[in-house]
């Protein structure tokens, strides 16, 4: 005579199965991608200042200096000393008349990354 199992012995039975693995994999899916996706979504990433150069360093007065950078994860990107708001990538040609110290600001909603760097001005 077969044994009778109650319930909750099949319940156990029924998840080491082909088809109850999968379901327990499908739900595992969901639920990982799911915390991917609200960390994408609501999660605000750092924003990364890759570069930031000049070129040259040090200029005459009122001598040109190509200002370069590349920031990744901003939602905008401000330059100091007059420059204003910038692409993610990009040059400007600034011609400071002395040592001068620029900023780059990278924004990502409340959080912000900064870099420096000074062009020194040569007086003849």
């Amino acid at each position: 005579m077969a044994e009778k199992k109650n319930y909750w012995e099949m319940q156990k039975s029924f998840w080491k199965t082909p088809i109850g693995i999968a379901i327990w994999m499908l739900l595992l899916v969901a639920i990982l991608g799911g915390g991917l996706i609200a960390l994408n979504v609501f999660g605000s990433p750092y924003p990364v200042i890759e570069s930031f150069r000049a070129d040259p360093v040090v200029v005459s007065p009122g001598g040109a200096s190509n200002l370069s950078w590349s920031v990744i994860g901003a939602g905008r990107v401000e330059i100091d000393q007059g420059v204003g708001e910038v692409e993610l990538k990009n040059f400007i040609q600034v011609k400071p008349f002395e040592t001068t110290t620029y900023m780059l600001t990278a924004i990502n909603g409340s959080i912000n990354r900064s870099m420096t760097l000074k062009i020194m001005v040569q007086q003849l």
